[in-house]
């Protein structure tokens, strides 16, 4: 599916729970079975997120599909990061990927793998599970997602995200074909919706090519320019991960793309 709107991307719903439990299950079974491939020496290699390796990847996304299943896990886990984090709010996502890793790290890799399968298949059922008041609650502004973010934020957008990028990482570490979900077009359109909610720069109508790609109309008024790049390198670039992205304005200023190459997009 190719997603095109004449209207700003920002006016896109925010993906809703059902999509998010379809989603979700369908980007950890194609998580699973990359995981299931690994050799003895790929569990070693290192990825484009600094200081993890292969291993360290994948009990990162067995801890957080722990912490969708299981809300203690989660409470317990969200509180020990606050506490570290300290007046560093910021920081909190990164004490709780080495919480997570770190609770792994007794197991053998083959056990990693299998505490991936069995957290993975409960958590997306389980995000239906969030009572209303605890999905309506706001997220600290610290923490730099977008604006107004709540707890479904994170529940219904951020977790497919997060695995769909890392099966990117994972694809790249490992030099294989990335095996494309009927999620891609709800997880591309959805980091575009968060790009034009923070968009600072002249309107612009951006197309991305590949699988999940479309064209999508960011900031107000009419465009200065039209940008095209493949979706999976604009999005890698977005999360602070590399620029591979040739930014081919096909129409207008050209100056447009540099906004487009500054912008960053929680991830």
């Amino acid at each position: 599916m190719t997603t095109h709107t004449d209207s700003r991307a920002r006016h896109l719903p925010q993906t809703s729970p059902e999509r998010a439990r379809t989603c979700l299950t369908t980007e950890y079974a194609a998580l699973q079975r990359a995981v299931d491939t690994l050799t003895p020496d790929e569990w070693a290699r290192p990825t484009d997120c600094t200081g993890w390796t292969v291993r360290h990847m994948v009990a990162h996304l067995a801890g957080a599909a722990h912490c969708t299943a299981h809300r203690p896990t989660m409470l317990r886990t969200y509180a020990y990061a606050g506490r570290k984090a300290g007046k560093n709010p910021a920081a909190a996502v990164d004490y709780i990927t080495h919480a997570q890793i770190e609770a792994r790290a007794a197991m053998t890799d083959s056990q990693v793998a299998e505490d991936l399968r069995h957290w993975v298949g409960l958590a997306p059922g389980r995000l239906a599970g969030f009572p209303g008041f605890l999905r309506r609650l706001p997220l600290p502004a610290a923490l730099d997602l977008v604006r107004g973010a709540r707890v479904s934020y994170f529940l219904d957008v951020i977790s497919s995200r997060d695995v769909w990028m890392h099966r990117v990482d994972l694809t790249r570490a490992l030099g294989s074909t990335r095996e494309v979900t009927a999620a891609e077009p709800e997880v591309v359109a959805q980091v575009i919706r968060d790009l034009d909610t923070e968009w600072g720069g002249p309107a612009v109508r951006l197309t991305l090519t590949g699988p999940g790609g479309g064209t999508w109309r960011l900031g107000g008024g009419d465009p200065v320019a039209r940008v095209r790049e493949d979706a999976v390198a604009y999005l890698r670039l977005l999360s602070g991960r590399s620029d591979e992205c040739e930014l081919e304005v096909t129409e207008g200023d050209p100056a447009a793309a540099d906004s487009l190459r500054a912008a960053r997009v929680v991830f």
